[in-house]
């Protein structure tokens, strides 16, 4: 392993015992291509969901992509073993009966000072994307799509407007969703839509979205996919999601406003 590699895996490997419930890592690259990742962990979390963590901060961090197969994870078992139980202590002799100590009497119940009451804990704020539903407004030749989803507490509405065929309206449904998530990112980072397409995985028709991520001048291709299920704008939606949610905890972003007034298009 040469000098350059050893610097960014060493860095690398500090990164990742940060994550949640990793133990320690090692990192195997010969130059910028990465051979295997072995994760240590204690945590009772499903495998994927530690191997996708591992995956967003080698991108957002390092801009290294690596295959979910070349990270394993490993589990150890901390709880502390038993002691025996020692044997029980003789009995001390039993001291002389002292003189109880005066006690102060107890304040009558108007002198008392009451306890403030505790804080209510903060709600927890969820940091993944949830989708709610997903709309295509045809008026004449004008195509409006709104997708509406929950993020960061708020409900919050992504929307696009267009002339096109039923192509191009999915590509409104997915760049209905890029717009509504820019609200919340800072002014040197963007996400742009780069294409849509359908395919037959089995019986089944698969929705795949890529997105270009641009930020600090640096671009990055992010890809999702989604089974078709019920309608397409629902699955290029979702598949739209799919592609930036994993990477949204590691960009920076700025507090959402409750309310955003924008004119209508139709």
């Amino acid at each position: 392993m040469d000098a350059a590699t050893d610097t960014w895996t060493t860095h690398a490997e500090a990164a990742l015992r940060g994550l949640r419930d990793v133990e320690d890592a090692v990192i195997n690259a010969d130059g910028d291509d990465v051979r295997e990742i072995h994760i240590l962990t204690s945590s009772s979390r499903p495998p994927k969901n530690i191997v996708r963590d591992v995956q967003t901060l080698l991108i957002t961090k390092f801009s290294r992509v690596v295959d979910h197969r070349v990270v394993s994870i490993a589990f150890v078992d901390q709880k502390p073993q038993k002691a025996p139980a020692p044997p029980p202590p003789l009995p001390a002799p039993a001291p002389p009966p002292s003189p109880a100590p005066a006690q102060a009497p107890e304040p009558a119940p108007e002198d008392r000072t009451p306890e403030p009451p505790e804080p209510a804990p903060a709600p927890a704020v969820e940091e993944r994307i949830r989708f709610r539903s997903a709309n295509v407004f045809v008026t004449g030749p004008r195509i409006q799509a709104q997708v509406d989803f929950h993020w960061k507490g708020l409900p919050r509405t992504g929307q696009a407007s267009g002339h096109g065929t039923r192509d191009g309206a999915y590509r409104l449904v997915s760049q209905a969703v890029l717009h509504g998530i820019q609200d919340f990112l800072e002014d040197d980072i963007a996400l742009t839509l780069d294409g849509v397409e359908f395919a037959r995985v089995g019986s089944r028709d698969v929705a795949v979205v890529a997105v270009q991520l641009v930020a600090h001048r640096e671009h990055k291709t992010l890809v999702g996919c989604c089974t078709v299920e019920q309608d397409g704008p629902q699955a290029v939606a979702l598949a739209t999601l799919s592609a930036v949610n994993r990477v949204l905890g590691g960009l920076p972003t700025r507090e959402p406003t409750e309310y955003v007034l924008r004119p209508t298009s139709l």
